[in-house]
């Protein structure tokens, strides 16, 4: 998150920003997940398929599940029950009744008589005189194709004698075996459901029809796709159900143990991590068989208890109550072999649900943690049941045991979406983060803190206020967590968005429009709702517990704010700007006066599809906008297998500006990754917030449409007056501008746009030139910018050059000063970054070494006064493979000099150098003297070189790279100046998949050199910067420490500025830290005020 924060005095110039901090970017292969749960570990997935006999049973027609009594014949539709009954003609020549409530027959059962070849002859039972031959069908071929009585009269009822049912084209019905269906659906779903780990195991039978026990595991959790195809490929249906003993099995499979059926066989776990989930998604058809094999030796059963009575609970039942058995029943003949005769499967759920499969204390996973990990204590398995073409209470019972769910089905559409539904809550089960913002930049009572958060388990959002500690003393500025709501937080606004026909939100065509039914053509609301109404009022937050809605059409929400990922948020209350009167042709001052006390709204991007605006003391949804390029794409939030997508993921800017006649408030944001646009909006009143007036609230959108070097918008846009007396809009083209979607660039060319905040018509384009051809790797990727950075050298407010950095590594300077806008131009790139000289482009045996930038740069004062000093890191944050520490290369920051000439290459800048990284222990005072109850802390630290030019340099650089080697490190945050200051966090990905983030570093130099600084923080806790504070150095001196390890995904500071000290506030994947850091002495300390853009 981002703070407004007051005026900071000291070494930043006139940077012209949209806000202190923003968002990460990211570039190539982007990523549609957060990164630091895009390697939520692969969960275990073994499919028990039933091969039992009757699995090839046809597939019933979707009319014979029609409840309506009648009593002809010819009516087309019968109560199953009470319908006709027919006889059969049989082999020996005389007839046998077609039973309605029982019996299953093979399809050989049935003779020709005096039908045609291939006909079978049945008549009526009642009225024997009529007659009928049909042509059934027989996919497994023989005559071996089984089917139901009672399906077999419905078929008799609905159709005319001489009916061909074998081709499935009369009435469509079906001419498949669920075997068939089970094994095609299965294998479909397999191929197309990613990132999980599918094994597959059938019911064993030991040759042909015979009977056996337990289930074979034919291919094992992690095996190819091919595989698992191939093995489904080849099921037959020729064994009992021996269910709850194939369960069983598979537990033993789990756990590492070897096989209790099978002898010769013995089984490795598939669990690879700690936090690593497992699953069993059993399809079954029927009742179980012959199912009641189980030891008396189970290692994880304690002595007194069985497996077949796990949950303590045994019903009295009878052979009479079959097919509904009563709730938690055991069977009703423990000896027994015949369908029900045992029900232990929900016994068996349990148990696989309430075993740690992994409990050997000193056992590690594949991170080297061990398995009695206190975060992840138990490795246990889940259990999902599918009733196919059968619904049964032993099913309902072994899924809530299991902690999965419980699906039926009656035909292959069907299947296909039950086991869809169950891989997605699956992945659901499988599986925060933004930078805080402060609302005030003065310190008083009731300053907070945002923080913007989101639960990658079902993709909400949550966002919080935190109040801060504004007492004088050792707890200043310190976050607070005595609030009501999540974490301790004063609110969460995810959980005060207005109900679904009561909100005011707003979208854009032309002009800017409600967001409402009438306000779309048939067309649009075809292609945008799929003709829905309903699917709009979901969109609006309409929830899907309301009769309206069908939940395995659309996704159920825990709540209706969506995750916020990289958005930053923005706090706008009164006008605050520092404009003089005679700055534009109306006093701002007039400004200021009419506005002093509108509404104090936060801002804040969201993947739901809307920009938020909250009441900033209350969390309250005052309004949300949705973009019009992203309509096409809402309907996709609806799904109940949703994937994430990201919508509204980029961070707003908002400025005061002046169109000619009157200042008006101004917003403008991207979208990141959700799309290739940029939008304006006027939020100058937030009490005229209303639907009604949505073509005054809506300014423009610019889109690739426009113009097609836009790529995806990750360049945060930022406000600016420049020469001419104009306000524009200023951004870079982002990431992927080559993307083919009828508006790719030809060139893949990095360009910067400065579009009239008032027309988005009139637009300069400025190119670097540098594009697909460019590419260092030679892969021709498009080159792109991140964010850009205005600045204003002589404090006029008025930007005068722009900054930015490309993601071939490229910092550029382009030149606005000047009243003619068609003289702005690019003045000249200052440096390339790479990490070793010279740079190198990947060709033959030679790998470049170019440093991708995806971050804006911070400029600020030189020691000298002459020039200005650019300082960047380097590093991406964008693909999968990112989170692989070892893949990311050596990264850098620089501080580089800009005395108006490119800097060649490091040879021209000093080296600094990390020399030591350790943990610490600090004795913490709380501020006062010494006693034996002091607290001591651990804390891990960096302490960095303070090496000084001999010759003259032109900048200097640290690679990011600790004493025991490279990890991966790299910078993905804006650094922040504080006097002579430079602060910047580092991100290092992890290479334990169950802790998701990795490591942050906040790092506080030298500006100037880039060395270790005389007082950093206060490591005591005593409010004062002292000998308490300093901790180690390489000639047993103690210094102060350089950078401090601030837990995982930390984003860049803000800061709570204090009388002779600053908080700095951290905010990471899951938390909110506070440290205390000296100001610093101020180097040609001026009264300037930072303009914030």
């Amino acid at each position: 998150m981002s703070m407004l924060l007051k005026p900071i005095y000291g070494l930043q110039l006139f940077v012209i920003l949209g806000m202190s901090v923003d968002a990460i970017a990211a570039s190539w292969a982007l990523s549609n997940a957060p990164l630091p749960v895009s390697t939520t570990v692969k969960p275990n997935v073994m499919l028990l398929v039933d091969n039992s006999g009757s699995m090839d049973n046809i597939i019933y027609d979707a009319d014979f599940f029609a409840l309506v009594d009648s009593s002809d014949p010819n009516s087309g539709v019968i109560d199953r029950s009470s319908q006709q009954q027919w006889q059969y003609y049989n082999s020996s020549g005389s007839w046998s009744n077609v039973s309605n409530t029982a019996g299953n027959y093979y399809k050989s059962s049935f003779k020709q008589g005096s039908c045609s070849s291939n006909y079978d002859r049945f008549r009526n039972a009642s009225t024997t005189s009529i007659t009928k031959c049909l042509k059934l069908p027989d996919p497994v071929g023989s005559g071996d194709t089984r089917y139901s009585g009672e399906y077999v009269n419905y078929l008799l009822n609905r159709f005319a004698s001489g009916t061909d049912l074998s081709t499935g084209a009369s009435g469509n019905i079906p001419n498949e075996t669920r075997m068939m269906v089970a094994k095609a659906v299965g294998a479909d779903v397999v191929d197309n459901t990613a990132g999980m780990r599918f094994g597959v195991a059938r019911f064993y039978g030991p040759s042909g029809h015979s009977y056996g026990h337990g289930a074979t595991i034919d291919q094992v959790c992690g095996s190819s796709i091919s595989s698992i195809k191939s093995s489904l490929s080849g099921y037959s249906a020729d064994t009992n159900t021996p269910l709850s003993e194939a369960l069983y099995e598979i537990t033993r499979y789990f756990r590492g143990l070897s096989s209790y059926y099978h002898s010769s066989t013995s089984y490795s776990s598939p669990i690879q991590y700690r936090c690593q989930k497992n699953f069993t998604l059993a399809i079954t058809d029927g009742f179980p068989t012959r199912d009641s094999n189980f030891p008396s030796n189970d290692p994880d059963v304690p002595a007194g208890q069985t497996l077949t009575d796990w949950d303590g609970l045994h019903p009295a039942t009878s052979s009479s109550d079959y097919p509904s058995f009563p709730q938690y029943s055991d069977g009703y003949d423990s000896n027994g072999t015949g369908e029900g005769a045992t029900l232990y499967l929900d016994d068996i759920a349990k148990f696989a649900w309430d075993t740690d499969f992994k409990k050997n204390a000193s056992e590690n996973d594949l991170s080297g943690v061990g398995y009695n990990d206190a975060a992840f204590p138990v490795q246990n398995m889940y259990t999902y049941t599918v009733g196919f073409a059968t619904q049964n209470q032993m099913l309902e019972d072994a899924a809530e045991y299991g902690n999965g769910k419980y699906y039926t089905a009656s035909n292959a559409a069907q299947l296909s979406t039950v086991l869809k539904n169950a891989l997605a809550d699956i992945t659901k089960k499988s599986g925060s983060s933004s930078s805080a913002a402060a609302s005030t930049g003065r310190i008083q009572t009731g300053s907070s803190v945002y923080q913007a958060r989101y639960n990658s388990s079902n993709w909400s959002g949550e966002f919080l206020s935190f109040e801060i500690d504004t007492t004088v003393g050792s707890t200043y500025g310190q976050v607070k967590t005595t609030g009501s709501a999540t974490n301790g937080a004063v609110f969460d606004a995810g959980k005060k968005i207005p109900a679904w026909n009561s909100r005011v939100i707003v979208t854009n065509k032309a002009a800017g429009i409600a967001f409402d039914w009438s306000q779309f053509s048939a067309a649009e609301k075809t292609s945008y709702f799929n003709g829905q109404e309903a699917m709009l009022q979901y969109l609006r937050g309409r929830n899907v517990s309301d009769t309206a809605y069908d939940v395995s059409i659309y996704r159920d929400r825990v709540t209706n704010l969506g995750d916020i990922v990289h958005s930053t948020p923005y706090f706008v209350g009164a006008p605050a700007a520092r404009y003089s009167d005679s700055f534009e042709s109306v006093a701002y001052s007039s400004f200021v006066t009419t506005h002093k006390n509108r509404d104090k709204i936060l801002y804040v991007g969201a993947n739901d599809g809307m920009l938020h605006a909250f009441e900033a003391l209350t969390g309250v949804e005052k309004m949300a906008f949705i973009p019009g390029s992203l309509l096409p794409n809402l309907k996709e939030l609806s799904d109940p297998n949703y994937s994430h997508q990201y919508y509204v993921d980029g961070s707003p800017t908002v400025v005061d500006a002046f169109d000619g006649t009157a200042w008006k408030t101004v917003l403008v944001g991207g979208l990141n990754k959700g799309g290739q646009g940029i939008y304006a909006l006027d939020i100058t009143d937030p009490s005229a917030y209303s639907e009604s007036n949505a073509a005054s609230l809506f300014m423009w959108e610019f889109t690739d449409e426009d113009d097609v070097d836009l790529g995806y918008s990750y360049s945060r846009p930022k406000i600016v007056k420049l020469q001419d007396g104009k306000w524009y809009a200023v951004f870079g083209n982002g990431y992927n501008n080559t993307e083919a979607d009828g508006y790719a660039s030809s060139s893949g060319n990095a360009v910067i746009y400065i579009v009239d905040l008032w027309d988005k018509t009139n637009v300069i384009k400025i190119s670097t030139g540098v594009g697909t051809s460019d590419d260092p790797t030679n892969a021709s990727r498009p080159n792109g910018f991140s964010t850009l950075t205005p600045v204003d050298l002589n404090g006029d407010q008025v930007a005068d050059y722009v900054y930015g950095g490309d993601l071939f590594g490229n910092v550029w300077k382009f030149n606005l000063n000047d009243v003619d806008p068609t003289k702005w131009k690019l003045d000249y790139k200052l440096y390339s970054a790479c990490s070793a000289d010279p740079c190198t482009k990947t060709t033959g045996g030679t790998v470049s070494n170019a440093q991708p930038i995806t971050t804006a740069v911070t400029v600020g004062k030189s020691k000298s006064g002459i020039g200005q000093m650019v300082y960047f890191g380097t590093g991406q944050y964008i693909e999968v493979t990112d989170n692989n520490g070892a893949l990311g290369g050596r990264q850098t920051f620089y501080g580089i000099h800009d005395k108006g000439a490119n800097v060649t290459g490091r040879s021209q800048l000093l080296q600094q150098t990390i020399t030591i990284e350790a943990s610490v222990n600090v004795t913490d005072t709380k501020g006062t003297v010494s006693t034996v109850d002091d607290v001591v802390n651990s804390y891990p630290l960096r302490e960095t070189s303070n090496n000084y030019a001999t010759t003259a340099k032109k900048g200097w650089f640290l690679d990011m790279v600790p004493p025991a080697g490279e990890r991966g490190e790299r910078l993905i945050s804006i650094p922040a100046i504080r006097g002579k200051r430079l602060l910047f966090v580092t991100n290092i990905p992890a290479n334990d998949p169950c802790s998701p983030g990795g490591d942050s570093w906040l790092m506080s130099l030298d500006a100037f050199t880039g060395g270790r600084l005389n007082q950093t923080y206060d490591l005591d806790k005593d409010g004062k910067f002292g000998t308490g504070d300093k901790v180690f150095g390489p000639t047993g001196n103690p210094v102060v420490a350089s950078g401090i390890k601030v837990g995982s995904g930390g984003n860049a500071p803000s800061f709570m500025p204090g009388a002779d000290s600053d908080q700095v506030i951290i905010s990471g994947n899951d938390q909110l830290e506070t440290m205390r850091i000296d100001e610093g002495d101020d180097v040609n300390r001026q009264s300037w005020q930072q303009i914030t853009r």
